[in-house]
């Protein structure tokens, strides 16, 4: 398979790094729904697998962002 045209590069890049940092957002404000919770009910609001699954979309989005930035800025993978 060729490799992507300079520009389409640089859109597919920019579009990763949008898609994380919306994703990195979305977890900010999970977790602050998690805090409420837990300022509400206490340590019975919060659950393990929401940790792991929020830790996992932390890596997530960073990784995004990584490689938009790589693709778009710097032109490589």
């Amino acid at each position: 398979m060729a490799p992507l045209p300079p520009i389409t590069r640089r859109l597919v890049g920019s579009l990763n790094m949008l898609a994380g940092f919306m994703l990195l957002v979305a977890l900010a404000l999970r977790i602050y729904v998690t805090y409420y919770a837990y300022k509400q009910a206490g340590v019975a609001a919060l659950f393990n697998r929401e940790l792991v699954v929020s830790v996992l979309l932390l890596l997530g989005g960073v990784l995004l962002v990584r490689l938009g930035w790589s693709m778009a800025k710097r032109s490589r993978v």
